[in-house]
């Protein structure tokens, strides 16, 4: 099949419009067939110079060493800068080395008298597409390690006059063996900051043998930016790191311990007091690592004591100590969690370490998930649903506690509080009276009252989408020392019961209820699934009832099938006013068992939100259908579902699907011709490359020969069928 599709390929490379020609030379390049470079060779020559830059791209995957001399000539002889781009990584590909003395002369030069270049681009373009060149040159110069060019990347690097190529320069150096390497040393001789970073990266990604000895004196290096970027490229085990253990820098040491920590276990007992909570932090990642080589009472003390300091080496602290002492250290940790005067960041940070702790930690967890921090009480639900999954008992105290705020048992909605007194309003001092009068007189000129606002408002013209335009420039208002007073005073004061704040936020009980419907969806068993329908009856919020639906589906899918029970409210749910109910509904729908939820959802496939439509193609996909209903979503006005329509036929009819799968890939512009390429090459290789290529053959379909090619192409690079398409 591959000779076949290759044969109509190459006829079309010869004889097809330009575009034609351009996709049939990238589908050879893919075949990858020798059979096909001498017709590639032969489009070098094409008058379009896409056609020309595509073949000599496919060349470069062909990798036929015959077409090497062909490539020269086009280097040489072809004026279009790209195609000399595509002809010099052929020929670097392919390690063609008469290609190295025109290198050189490119890196330094246009070499007019041996090159032919377009004359007119420059002034047509602005542009000279030699320093596009020139970088290409010293690239491939680089991969062949040609030491004798050295001269030349030097002359372009010192080109005062010329682009910036330090960093490539530098690149190609490095693969420059001894002598490359001895002029990587000069130029950092030199000290300059910008090119010594440069070289810190290009020297410790380097092999070369001969760049060890500046690798050392890199990590020496008086700029700490440097030395950090050298020691990441040495090994772990690396005697020359030794000294960075004690840096003057903490990102270096921090560095150091986080690289090589491991390997230089007895240098870490130092830094486990340093000053720096970066350098803390990685030392105690590493003693959390392995905790069994650092027993000594000691460091125990000394890791506890770390657990009062900066948040960000305490929380790491606590994690080392749950390594070293096991779960009951846990219980000594639980207390932050409710505790104010303990920064948020460790707060939070703690959790990690109770994660790990388990059902010890569970308690404080849930007391925790009515905290008023919100990241903190959503972070101590997370925890308790991985220590609920990942628990082998049920029912566990966990998921328990889980359930109970999916009821909105765990965290109750405040109770009403009872109308307040009116307290008269107590006398002020005249001085303070008359403040609070010029206050409230600056107050009242910027209304924050939606009620309130008058008719030519900023606010009201937002709200109208209009405008607020003046109709001339104010004058600059400037403010005395008296009236900054009064301003920031004014802007100091609570707003008011009328005044309307733009900050929203969710009440505790709710977030709490919403938050654990969803994570429920990570604990699958029969009570959870029971619970999370059963909460369904009840009085829930639209958010609420969105995160049960989807932690159902979830169950769904780990299981296989949902309760029976679930039908009649999901087809209520079908026709809700919100787009996310009704796709979650879909999808909840299509893991229940009863076949007759097959025909609900293949009515679904006309419902007017076209995501419903999506989610009962996939939802019939996952059951296993793909009758005519399928086939005629392909059709359907909105490409979302055609393309899941597509990928349905395709696993569940393999060959039987492919007219329809290549019918779809021509419409719409052919914009899913390349997934439908694959969907193809997965499941249908050979009678799809068939009929792709007799498409190909008709003239009547020639407007759609660029989807086909492309398409066919797609199918000779899919992995798994390789084998059965490698047919004469």
């Amino acid at each position: 099949m591959k000779t076949k599709a290759a044969d109509r390929l190459s006829a079309l490379l010869k004889d097809g419009i330009d575009v034609h020609r351009c996709a049939a030379a990238r589908a050879l390049g893919a075949i990858g067939l020798p059979q096909s470079t001498a017709v590639l060779v032969e489009a070098l020559l094409d008058e379009d110079p896409d056609v020309r830059v595509d073949a000599a791209t496919a060349l470069a995957e062909v990798l036929d060493p015959k077409t090497a001399r062909k490539l020269m000539d086009s280097l040489i002889g072809d004026p279009d800068a790209d195609v000399k781009k595509a002809v010099i990584t052929a020929l670097v590909t392919m390690n063609y080395t008469p290609l190295i003395p025109i290198l050189r002369l490119l890196t330094v030069s246009r070499g007019e008298e041996q090159i032919a270049w377009d004359e007119e681009e420059f002034y047509s373009d602005g542009w000279d597409s030699w320093v596009d060149i020139q970088v290409e040159a010293i690239n491939g110069l680089g991969q062949f390690g040609d030491e004798e060019a050295i001269p030349h990347i030097l002359e372009a690097l010192n080109d005062e006059m010329g682009q910036d190529l330090t960093e490539i320069a530098y690149q190609a150096l490095a693969q420059m063996g001894q002598a490359g390497a001895k002029v990587l040393v000069e130029q950092y001789s030199r000290g300059i900051p910008r090119l010594c970073r440069r070289l810190a990266r290009t020297v410790g990604g380097s092999d070369n043998p001969y760049l060890d000895d500046l690798r050392g004196k890199m990590l020496s290096d008086e700029t700490p930016e440097i030395r950090l970027v050298a020691l990441q490229y040495l090994a772990a085990d690396d005697a020359r790191l030794a000294p960075l253990f004690g840096d003057d820098d903490a990102s270096v040491r921090a560095g150091v311990v986080q690289h090589a920590g491991s390997k230089n276990q007895p240098l870490l007992w130092d830094l486990i007091e340093d000053p720096s909570p970066e350098v803390r932090a990685e030392v105690f990642k590493i003693i959390a690592a392995n905790p069994s080589d650092f027993g000594d009472e000691k460091l125990v003390e000394a890791v506890k004591k770390a657990i009062q300091g900066a948040p960000e080496a305490a929380k790491q602290a606590a994690l080392a100590l749950f390594a070293l002492q096991g779960p009951k250290v846990a219980k000594g940790l639980t207390h932050v969690l409710a505790n104010k005067e303990v920064p948020r960041e460790f707060r939070i940070g703690v959790l990690e370490t109770l994660e790990k702790a388990g059902e010890v930690a569970v308690p404080a967890l849930l007391e925790a998930a009515g905290d008023p921090d919100r990241q903190l009480r959503l972070a101590s639900l997370t925890v308790l649903a991985y220590i609920a999954s990942d628990s082998p008992d049920w029912p566990n105290i966990a998921g328990t506690g889980l359930l109970a705020a999916l009821k909105g048992e765990l965290v109750l909605p405040p109770e009403e509080e009872p109308e307040e007194e009116v307290k008269p309003e107590p006398e002020v001092a005249p001085e303070q009276a008359e403040l609070d009068e010029i206050a409230q007189e600056i107050d009242d000129s910027l209304p924050l009252v939606v009620e309130d606002a008058a008719s030519g408002s900023t606010l009201q013209a937002i709200m109208a989408n209009k405008p607020d335009v003046p109709e001339q420039e104010p004058e600059e208002i400037v403010l005395d020392a008296t009236q900054e007073r009064l301003l920031a005073m004014t802007n100091s004061r609570k707003l008011s019961k009328r005044k309307v704040s733009w900050e929203t936020s969710v009440a505790p009980y709710l977030d709490v209820q919403r938050f654990s419907a969803r994570l429920l969806g990570q604990v699958v068993n029969e009570e959870v699934t029971a619970s999370l329908v059963a909460i369904l009856d009840a009085e829930i919020d639209t958010e609420t009832r969105d995160a049960v639906l989807f932690s159902l589906a979830r169950h769904g899918a780990e299981t296989g099938a949902l309760p029976e029970a679930l039908r009649v409210p999901m087809r209520e749910l079908l026709d809700s006013s919100e787009s996310e109910t009704r796709v979650l509904a879909t999808r909840v729908l299509g893991w229940l068992s009863d076949e007759g939820v097959t025909q609900e959802l293949a009515s679904q496939l006309t419902n007017a939100d076209p995501l419903v439509r999506v989610e009962a193609v996939q939802a019939l996909d996952h059951r296993g259908v793909a009758g005519p209903e399928i086939t005629a979503a392909l059709e359907d006005q909105y490409l979302g579902v055609g393309i899941a329509a597509a990928r349905a036929l395709a696993r569940l009819q393999g060959d039987a699907a492919v007219d329809a799968l290549v019918n779809f890939a021509v419409q719409h512009d052919g914009i899913y011709r390349r997934d439908i390429g694959k969907l193809l090459g997965e499941y249908a290789p050979r009678k799809g490359a068939a009929r792709l290529i007799d498409l190909l053959n008709n003239e009547d379909y020639k407007d759609k020969w660029l989807v086909a090619i492309d398409a066919l192409a797609e199918i000779f690079v899919q992995p798994e069928p390789a084998d059965t398409l490698l047919v004469a």
